[in-house]
């Protein structure tokens, strides 16, 4: 079935790349980014991703050509610097669901979890120093991001926020996890230190604690079209590294990422194994392609491997249609106990689909379809044996609208309907407390950035 699937979607890739689309010239695609959206507006973009948010809160390095440069003087010189910068925004925000269920959580949604309920998911702050990674000598920075809101519990990494086994560390205890964790906590997602080395075309390290290449939306609330998160980026996608990568960019628009890693969400190591993490992106002024990917053991004795890949296709549709396809893939060694309580590798796989369309500078319409199967029950319910559950489909359709009355004002309402075919043993689905296989949500939340 994988292997249909995979030939229907390159196939499907192929016909998108083959349209031949109109631009208008003030829509150029800014694509630098993996993670980045396919569509902005004229005088700014929303992106999804790290970088994407650090341009549209016009924050990039801003270097300029000088002569400097040329007479060995470029290490002390100002204009081979990258500029200080800080940032953030509160993202705050309701989902109304029409089940009103009893533990007033929208689950399996993650983010935007709880149900008929206000939610500051966001304070957040980003601070540092940007590298100059256009200039001809060495250059360092670094970049430290704090948040404390509702959000923090899908952030957090075991041993930082969390002790080695996955425990609570310096967040209380509340509604989550039956008690065990609070609504509200602190995260500090990332925390590195980075350099520009003038090699070649330039080779830029980072070092520390990062947000994943893996996936197409962001944790970061702007960076995002939608309030609600994907079942893809919630239980498909690592958040966050700790480790370093490199990043390298070539002739044709290629830039190659590699590095390595602690694993999944580990701010320490806690098996004494490392892991891989490697990307490739391309792109022009009308379409992106990247592959992003993770291998290594996650296992507390570092001895079954996690595999899981991103692909992310973008293209500009005309004048203001934008789409992008995204596919992510993913396998567990030995994670899974078939009928005969075997132990076999567990796999997910998703597809999801998003479209947009610019009605005016300030408003924009949206849409995202999105197909994930955990096959063997192993990400979103984490009971991965056959015996306990039939059934292994996630789907929601997504329909929403961005508002920007204003520079630094964000407005997204958005319609959202889920179903399932999946049932645990003694159940009646997975919504409304396991007790219907449908749900409808209905969601605002507004974005102050500062």
């Amino acid at each position: 079935m994988l292997r249909r699937l995979t030939t229907a979607t390159l196939a499907f890739g192929g016909l998108l790349a083959s349209l031949n689309t109109s631009l208008l010239p003030a829509q150029e695609m800014v694509a630098q980014d993996p993670n980045m959206a396919s569509w902005y507006s004229e005088a700014s973009y929303y992106a999804e991703g790290e970088e994407g948010h650090q341009a549209a809160m016009a924050m990039e390095t801003q270097m300029v050509d000088c002569e400097s440069c040329t007479t060995g003087g470029c290490f002390t010189d100002s204009c081979c610097r990258g500029d200080w910068f800080v940032n953030g925004w509160i993202d705050q925000g309701y989902t109304a669901n029409a089940d009103h269920p009893n533990s007033n959580f929208n689950l399996p949604i993650g983010f935007n979890d709880r149900a008929d309920d206000y939610q500051m998911n966001q304070l957040y702050l980003s601070l540092g120093k940007n590298i100059a990674d256009d200039c001809c000598n060495w250059d360092f920075g670094f970049r430290t991001d704090l948040l404390y809101g509702s959000d923090y519990f899908f952030l957090e990494s075991r041993g930082w926020e969390r002790n080695r086994n996955g425990s609570r560390k310096w967040n209380g205890d509340g509604p989550r996890e039956s008690g065990a964790r609070a609504l509200y906590g602190l995260a500090i997602p990332q925390l590195y230190a980075e350099a520009f080395i003038p090699v070649g075309n330039g080779l830029k390290v980072k070092a520390g604690h990062f947000y994943s290449l893996l996936g197409y939306e962001s944790a970061m609330a702007p960076d995002n079209f939608f309030y609600s998160h994907s079942y893809t980026y919630v239980y498909g996608n690592p958040k966050t590294h700790t480790g370093f990568l490199t990043e390298y960019t070539t002739g044709g628009n290629v830039t190659w990422q590699a590095g390595m890693t602690n694993g999944w969400d580990n701010f320490e190591n806690i098996n004494g194994a490392y892991g891989f993490l490697g990307g490739v992106r391309w792109s022009n002024d009308v379409a992106s392609l990247s592959f992003a990917m993770h291998t290594g053991s996650e296992d507390p004795t570092g001895d079954q491997n996690r595999y899981s890949h991103t692909i992310v296709y973008t293209r500009k549709l005309g004048a203001r249609w934008n789409y992008t396809f995204e596919h992510d893939f993913g396998t567990q060694q030995d994670a899974f106990l078939d009928a005969s309580f075997n132990a076999q590798d567990a796999y997910f796989y998703s597809f999801t689909n998003y479209l947009y369309y610019q009605w005016s500078h300030e408003l924009t319409f949206g849409g995202r379809f999105e197909w994930f199967s955990d096959e063997d029950n192993w990400r979103i319910q984490g009971i991965p044996t056959e015996a306990f559950f039939t059934g292994r489909n996630y789907y929601d359709v997504t329909l929403g609208a961005n508002w920007k009355p204003c520079e630094n004002v964000l407005v997204r309402p958005e319609v959202r309907y889920d179903w399932s075919d999946l049932n645990l043993l003694g159940t009646t689905g997975v919504f409304n407390d396991f007790t219907k296989d449908d749900m409808y949500t209905f969601a605002i939340d507004v974005v102050l950035s500062f």
